[in-house]
């Protein structure tokens, strides 16, 4: 998997990915992947919030998506935790007991700044693909191992991508560069992408030049 920034998507070769998506022979896996492309590619929701995305966590009146503290996580064999909690679980435990005990809290976000609202007025597109995995699925019904396949079958019908062209977090970095480079504040940005300090919003600022550009056109 290439670096978060390598893997950041330009808008034109996001919205070539995005046209990937109807080449996919199966009807359902392209309209998923076309939905969690824009969520994350717009969104920038993290894997494990894709990956235990609920239509609970849509308020439709307010077009947001708030993202709780806490979400069981039933999308395991029986029931159980899916691949992506257990290895959460796994590496913050050091005995069955512990396992146990930790278990009970999975599904939760990365940080307590990630339990936060996300809006998507700003998007139709984006309004349409919620609809449509809260009316088929009510949220996103598999592991994060369905949605990594579903995004490598959209890049690979996209011919003027590579395989490795960009990834879940990829999709997160392109949404922060998108928002970045069309002027949303610091503060602002902070606030969508539960990051917990202004320092880790740097890193994802300015990757295709686009504040640079709008900078330099604000001023000539």
């Amino acid at each position: 998997m290439p670096p978060t920034h390598e893997s950041t998507l330009t808008e034109r070769d996001f919205e070539r990915l995005l046209q990937a998506t109807h080449r996919m022979n199966d009807t359902n896996a392209s309209l998923e992947a076309h939905a969690i492309i824009l969520i994350g590619g717009r969104l920038g929701l993290r894997p494990g919030e894709l990956t235990h995305l609920s239509g609970e966590w849509i308020d439709w009146q307010r077009e947001m998506i708030r993202i709780p503290n806490h979400h069981s996580c039933n999308k395991g064999r029986n029931g159980g935790l899916c691949g992506y909690c257990r290895q959460a679980v796994s590496q913050q435990s050091d005995s069955a007991k512990e396992y146990a005990k930790l278990s009970k809290k999975y599904w939760q976000p990365k940080t307590s700044a990630a339990a936060r609202a996300v809006p998507f007025h700003f998007s139709s597109r984006v309004h349409i693909a919620l609809e449509f995995l809260d009316e088929e699925h009510g949220g996103w019904p598999y592991s994060l191992s369905t949605l990594q396949r579903r995004l490598n079958s959209a890049l690979e019908h996209a011919p003027k991508l590579q395989s490795n062209t960009t990834s879940p977090h990829g999709l997160r970095a392109t949404a922060a560069s998108y928002h970045a480079g069309r002027g949303l504040d610091m503060t602002a940005l902070r606030a969508m992408f539960g990051w917990k300090d202004l320092e880790t919003a740097q890193q994802y600022l300015n990757v295709d030049g686009a504040m640079t550009r709008r900078a330099l056109t604000s001023i000539h």
